[in-house]
């Protein structure tokens, strides 16, 4: 099963830039904004809108095709995601195309800490180019005691 996991989360570390006819896409208004938009899109179960906010400075993996399984990652995102909230709590690092997010994501009863990288595309864009998806643990599987918050906090 671990062995499974290492390999999915191999798999959704590299996507590619390419081309194909760009779809419509609105700028957003920072990285905390694309943030939010990709958490609806989760909760939305939107696995369009999600792939429409993922990408590279070449752009979206809808409008590049890039990676050319890009649908099977976002899936994956999906099911480690579903169900979740998160909060950005801070901007850690930024370039002029490169912002990294310190967010608060909370499943069921645990609530981590995870950095999201995004990177800016044309269009003033920003997209999600990497989730630590690992450090959120194995969905479906209630964390250790040590990482659960106290219901309603």
């Amino acid at each position: 099963m671990r062995s499974l996991i290492a390999i999915t989360l191999a798999a959704l570390i590299g996507c590619g830039g390419g081309s194909k006819p760009a779809t419509t896409t609105t700028p957003s208004a920072g990285p905390s904004h694309a943030v939010e938009a990709f958490m609806k899109a989760v909760a939305d179960s939107n696995l369009t809108r999600m792939a429409e906010l993922w990408g590279t400075k070449g752009g979206s993996a809808a409008e590049t095709g890039k990676p050319t399984d890009y649908q099977r990652r976002v899936a994956v995102m999906y099911t480690f995601l579903k169900g979740s909230t998160a909060k950005v709590l801070a901007e850690v690092e930024r370039t002029d195309d490169k912002s990294t997010l310190a967010v608060e994501v909370t499943r069921a009863q645990c609530r981590k800490r995870i950095p999201i990288t995004l990177e800016k595309a044309k269009g003033d864009r920003w997209l999600i180019s990497s989730i630590e998806l690992g450090s959120l643990g194995t969905p479906g599987r209630p964390c250790p005691p040590e990482e659960q918050r106290p219901p309603g906090s």
